[in-house]
């Protein structure tokens, strides 16, 4: 019996020495850990390493974008303006601040474009760069249709009869005067129609006959036409009042009179509801 039991006690040894030999295998070290003031140092360090690389890239940028700004590479040799009428070139580089030589990478085509936008001369611009050293303006100025006077000064206006820019000493343009009574508030509208059937071609008469036009507190459309007739002014007028039939009305009555050879003798033509009214001069001697 004493040989059984040692065999157990054998047996029981064993096992408890595989038990201990597997418990200090999983209790080897992984290697040494870093102390909350290490893990403080290790971050300052990435943190002084990312400033570092963020200045050198400014600094970098700087000077890249000084020589940029500074080569003659990128000066403009020419630059190009269409569209422009009553401006000349000149006049468009001094509104625009723009002149040969500025380089194109430092120049703000924005600005150039607020500063032709705030003439009262432009109705619209662009303005763009071709690379490396073109500059392209394409201007669209307003059109003057008429001298508008106010107070004790003449002025440019468009065909809605609003001021574009007041006259400068030496300006010189063929336009009629115009008048209108305070009151009318389809004058716009008439003046832009009969502007169109002048254009057009679609009256006995131009506008470089008209010397003013006229919109009376009658509600009437007075044209007068300068040097007509023989050298004698002659004065149209229509109401306005369906103007475009009254329009079509007189152009037959103008036509009857150069017919019959009286034409001459004609100092007002008016067209007034559904009749058409002839004012002869008085007869000479």
């Amino acid at each position: 019996m004493s040989t059984l039991t040692m065999g157990k006690q054998s047996r029981l040894k064993l096992g408890s020495n595989r038990g201990n030999s597997l418990r200090k295998k999983r209790r080897s070290p992984s290697g040494p850990k870093l102390t909350g003031a290490g893990q403080m140092v290790v971050r300052v360090i990435m943190f002084m390493l990312a400033v570092s690389l963020v200045a050198v890239l400014g600094v970098g940028l700087l000077y890249g974008y000084r020589f940029i700004t500074s080569t003659s590479y990128f000066a403009l040799k020419e630059i190009h303006v269409e569209g422009n009428q009553k401006l000349s070139h000149g006049d468009i580089l001094q509104i625009g601040d723009v002149s040969l030589g500025l380089n194109c990478m430092e120049m703000n085509v924005g600005e150039v474009e607020a500063r032709l936008s705030d003439n009262p001369w432009i109705e619209s611009v662009t303005v763009r760069r071709d690379f490396p050293s073109t500059l392209r303006i394409d201007v669209n100025e307003k059109v003057p249709a008429f001298w508008l006077r106010q107070g004790d000064g003449l002025y440019f206006a468009d065909t809605h009869g609003k001021v574009i820019a007041p006259m400068h000493p030496g300006e010189i343009a063929s336009l009629p005067v115009l008048a209108v009574a305070p009151g009318i508030d389809d004058g716009q509208a008439v003046l832009t129609g009969i502007l169109k059937k002048i254009d057009e071609k679609q009256t006995p008469f131009t506008q470089n006959q008209a010397a003013w036009i006229k919109l009376t507190s009658a509600h009437e459309l007075e044209i007068y036409l300068d040097g007509h007739a023989g050298g004698r002014g002659l004065t149209v007028r229509l109401s306005m009042d369906r103007w475009e039939l009254q329009l079509e009305r007189l152009k037959v009555a103008w036509r009857d009179l150069m017919r019959r050879h009286e034409f001459k003798s004609v100092s007002i033509i008016a067209a007034s509801g559904d009749k058409v009214w002839i004012k002869k001069r008085p007869a000479e001697g």
